[in-house]
């Protein structure tokens, strides 16, 4: 691959050329692409900066991706998209036929046969759509069983919390009812002795009195 020129130089890989896909960093401060750096190290069999040759003290597989350098690649990419002519290539300006599997974008015959996608897998564009149409409408397919039974339980949640109010409002009436009742005995106990002593009081005073007579005189001598 030709290297690039003007601002895409500064994003490119040392090793493909191509704009970076998922960077990542060395300990020298070197990047490169993942996968090519991993290509690398496995037909050296060595973990060395393909540049400076400084043995990285991050070991592979797995050295640290560069956020901040992907972003602004992935900002790169756009821009190029938004300026190359529909279906062609943003970098070779040849129509995009293929599908690339490993890194997931719509690719070129030069993409293929670049070293950024040396031993990836690839599809005809037509036949990876057709698969991304299906895992879409099998996804919608799951997500509208998880929604129905979302609503299913949501339903049965509100009918369960709609029967226990009911039943708390039954109980409590009858919790009520019960104390009224036994507030009303209660009170007609109390009234009712309250009656009764005030009629004991009542027969008592019609009670006739007992008469007392003097003592005869011979009696009072003795």
């Amino acid at each position: 691959t030709v290297p690039p020129a003007g601002r895409a130089k500064d994003l490119s890989c040392p090793i493909c050329f191509d704009i970076f896909s998922d960077p990542v960093v060395l300990s020298c401060s070197h990047s490169f692409c993942r996968a090519c750096l991993q290509r690398w190290w496995s037909e050296r069999r060595r973990d060395s900066c393909p540049l400076c040759k400084e043995i990285s003290s991050f070991r592979s597989p797995n050295p640290p991706i560069s956020s901040a350098l992907r972003n602004l690649c992935l900002a790169e990419k756009t821009r190029l998209s938004a300026g190359a002519e529909p279906g062609l290539c943003s970098q070779h300006s040849e129509k995009l036929k293929l599908f690339c599997l490993d890194h997931q974008q719509s690719v070129c015959v030069v993409c293929r046969d670049s070293k950024a996608h040396s031993n990836h897998r690839f599809r005809p564009i037509d036949e990876a759509a057709e698969e991304r149409r299906e895992e879409v409408r099998e996804s919608l397919t799951a997500l509208r069983e998880q929604l129905k039974l979302f609503e299913e339980a949501k339903g049965s949640r509100d009918q369960n919390a709609k029967h226990i109010k009911s039943q708390n409002r039954n109980t409590e009436k009858q919790i009520r009812d019960q104390f009224r009742k036994f507030h009303q005995l209660l009170q007609e106990e109390e009234e009712a002795r309250i009656a009764a002593l005030r009629e004991e009081e009542r027969q008592k005073s019609k009670a006739p009195k007992r008469r007392t007579f003097p003592a005869k005189s011979s009696e009072m001598l003795q």
